[in-house]
Parts: structure tokens; C-alpha cells; sequence
């Protein structure tokens, strides 16, 4: 347990830093903790950025996760505004911009990511990415004189744009590199869903699009080209094509590093003490051959939780699958597990009424569902996948139960 003289910093101020501080307090931790952030906010949530807040359906106010009085309460020194540049993990101590030291005794990195960025576009003014409050206020503002929006990009983050967009009456573009939308996160058939629900909403989505140039007039892009010569005109672009982890800071201070701050399943990094949480981190997973990166809500609560339970000695949390969600227009699509490595699908619900799942096998190992406004599909098999129940393909293909039924058969079986 930790002493009241322990003195434990935290680099970052987003989602997985206020939970290891919250669950840390909540534990009983009584040492010193100081959580510093390179913006001027508390803590807040992202994902409602690229929807209800774009909308003017959430205010700011309500996008913080903690009120400052959480902060003061709880004794959380918060420095806001402030970027590390350097980590000492030999005197350990960290420095920011100012010149002012931090000392620790435990040191975590819960420095996220950032947007990728295409560099010809680099420096133009009518270029947008979506990961910041900033960048949401500053799209949020140009709104009533947007009238053509190109995205580059077609994962989720530009597909939410979009859909807000057009429901404001913008006309919009999706360029899309790869033969289909999410490529990256989900099947053929959620793909094919989303295509077409986009393309009945007024989007112009082109798939396999190879951008030959962006035309510009000054500082602003005017106009994407193709190289098939097909060509765009545009207010702005939005470019969703991924994000990197902030991992520099670790790796110059010796840290071991891959694609983000490599962790151990304890979310502890290559140097004893010094962790990383939250989507900067590579970490194992169950069933799972190599580490992996997540990003979202949930990873980042649950290596916060797992952190704060090995900087207190204590035993690690149950396993939770991985999990994630997103909205457009009226659909909620729900996933848990990791669908990457499947060889088999197979459908349950009504494509057409837009409520259904898909479920992915590899062989006959259940690995994941991709549920599209069908909520209770997704929570049994949350459930299943929690507790390592086996479901075949066979039973998902019988439709004449409901899959709460399946997941209740299940458990009383194993029992």
C-alpha cells in the first residue's frame, strides 16, 4: 500500500488519467497525485464530440467527466495548459515547458494519440481533424458557412461527421482509400450496411479513391482530385485516416516502444514503476497472439483499473472482453471482441429494418458481434465472452431463440 509520502504523476488529462485518479482515491491511495495536460480543460469525453456536441445537442459543460470540485475534493493537483518535455527516469522526475520538475515515485503515461495528418495538406486553412474540444469548436463554428464537405477517411470518426453534417443540410464526399468502409474494425456486411445507409442519407461515398492532388487557391484547398480525373470541390476537408500514439516522451526517456508504449498485463512498461493506460498503450489481450493498441472508452477505464490495482498491490480485474460503440443518424452499432482474425460470419436479425448482428467465427471459436441497433444481442454476448461460455455457429443460426435465451442456456450449462 501505498504511504503518504508516495508521489505518483500522471502525463495526460484525458479519460484514462481521471479514472486511474478516481479509482486510485476511491481505493484509498493516499499519496500525492499531480496529472498534467497539454489542454486548457478538465478531463472530458471524446466520443460525443463528432456527435451530439457537433449538433448543438451537448453543451460544453457537460462534456467534462469530473467538476473541478471532484478535483479538489479528492486532492488531484491538475495542471492544465502544461507539456512535459522531458521524462528522468534515472532521478525520476519529469519537466514541462516552464522549466518546473516533477518528482515521482510512480510515473504514468496516459498520453493518447493524435490525428494523422496527410502532408500536403499540412499548413492549409480549411483542414479539419476531429480529436480535440478545440477541433470540434472549431468545426462547430464554420457550420452555417459550410456548404461541400469532403472526408478524407471512411472509418467511424469521418462516418459520425458525415452524418451530422448531412443532417444539417452539408453536402458530403467520403474518399475512401480501401474497397470498403471500416475495413480496418469490421466485416463485409457492416460495411456494406453502413455504405448504404450513408448513400440514403445523401452521402457521395467513393470507395478505392486514390486523391492525384488537392487543388488549392492561396492557403485554401479547393478542390480533390482522383487519378481517375473525377474531381471534387470543396469548403473543407475533414481528414479521419487514423491516429498515431503519443509515444515520443516515452521512448526518449529509454522506454520500450512499438506501435505505442509497450505495457505487460499489468499496464506496467519495460521500466518498473512507469506505466502507460489508455490508447497510447500496446498491450496483451486474452486469446489474443500479440499485443494490440485499442482505442476507446472502455480500454481506457479498464487499464485504468487495472493499474490502480497494481500500483496498490492488489489483484488484477476480471477480464473484459473489449468493447465499442458508435452512432449515426438513428443506428447504434455495438461491437465486443475482436473480429480480425475471423473466417466465418453469420447474420442474425433483419438487414433491411436495420436491426441485426453479425457474428464472427474463426472456426468454431466465437471471437466477436458487430450489433446494429439490436442491443440485447450485444449484451449476451458481452456476457459470454466475459465468461468464456462456448457459443457455436450452429446455435447462433438458430433464430427461434432470442440470444438473452442462448446466453441463459449457456450459463446454466456451464454451471
Amino acid at each position: 500500500m501505498a504511504t503518504n509520502m508516495e508521489k505518483l504523476v500522471i502525463i495526460g488529462s484525458g479519460q484514462a488519467a481521471i479514472q486511474l485518479a478516481a479509482s486510485l482515491r476511491q481505493k484509498k491511495y493516499d499519496g500525492r497525485i499531480t496529472m498534467i495536460g497539454e489542454e486548457p480543460y478538465l478531463a472530458y469525453q471524446r466520443p460525443p464530440l463528432s456527435k451530439a456536441f457537433l449538433k448543438g445537442e451537448m453543451e460544453e459543460v457537460r462534456l467534462f467527466l469530473k467538476p473541478q470540485k471532484f478535483y479538489d475534493d479528492k486532492d488531484i493537483e491538475l495542471i492544465s495548459d502544461a507539456r512535459v518535455e522531458k521524462v528522468d527516469t534515472v532521478n525520476k522526475e519529469v519537466t514541462i515547458g516552464s522549466g518546473t520538475s516533477y518528482a515521482y515515485d510512480k510515473l504514468v503515461f496516459a498520453t493518447g494519440t493524435r490525428p494523422r495528418m496527410i502532408p500536403e495538406l499540412e499548413g492549409a486553412e480549411n483542414v479539419q481533424v476531429m480529436r480535440t474540444l478545440d477541433d470540434a469548436k472549431a468545426l462547430k463554428t464554420q457550420l452555417d458557412q459550410l456548404t461541400h464537405v469532403t472526408i478524407v477517411g471512411g472509418g467511424y470518426i469521418g462516418l459520425e461527421a458525415a452524418a451530422v453534417l448531412r443532417k444539417m443540410g452539408v453536402a458530403v464526399d467520403v474518399l475512401e482509400r480501401m474497397p470498403r468502409l471500416l475495413a480496418r474494425v469490421t466485416g463485409e456486411e457492416i460495411s456494406d450496411y453502413f455504405k448504404n445507409l450513408h448513400e440514403a442519407n445523401g452521402v457521395n461515398i467513393r470507395l478505392g479513391a486514390e486523391v492525384q492532388t488537392y487543388q488549392k487557391d492561396g492557403s485554401s484547398i479547393t478542390g480533390v482530385e482522383l487519378n481517375d480525373g473525377t474531381t471534387f470541390k470543396t469548403n473543407l476537408i475533414l481528414v479521419g485516416i487514423g491516429v498515431l500514439p503519443n509515444q515520443e516522451l516515452a521512448a526518449e526517456a529509454g522506454i520500450e516502444v512499438g506501435n505505442g508504449i509497450i505495457v505487460d498485463e499489468n499496464c506496467e512498461t519495460s521500466v518498473s514503476g512507469i506505466y502507460a493506460i489508455g490508447d497510447n498503450a500496446l498491450r496483451p489481450l486474452e486469446g489474443q497472439p500479440e499485443k494490440l493498441r485499442l482505442e476507446s472508452v472502455p480500454n481506457a477505464i479498464d487499464m485504468a483499473e487495472t493499474a490502480a490495482r497494481h500500483i496498490l498491490g492488489l489483484e488484477r480485474p476480471a477480464y473484459d472482453p473489449p468493447w465499442f460503440w458508435s452512432d449515426q443518424y438513428d443506428t447504434k452499432i455495438q461491437t465486443v471482441g475482436l473480429s480480425s482474425e475471423h473466417t466465418e460470419t453469420f447474420v442474425r436479425g433483419d438487414v433491411a429494418t436495420g436491426k441485426f448482428s453479425v457474428f464472427y467465427f474463426k472456426g468454431e471459436t466465437f471471437l466477436a458481434v458487430d450489433s446494429v441497433n439490436d442491443p440485447q444481442s450485444f449484451m449476451a454476448c458481452k456476457n459470454i465472452l466475459k465468461m468464456g461460455l462456448r457459443l457455436t455457429s450452429e446455435t447462433v443460426q438458430d433464430q427461434s431463440k432470442t440470444m438473452m435465451d442462448i446466453f441463459k442456456e449457456l450459463k446454466t450449462q456451464k454451471v
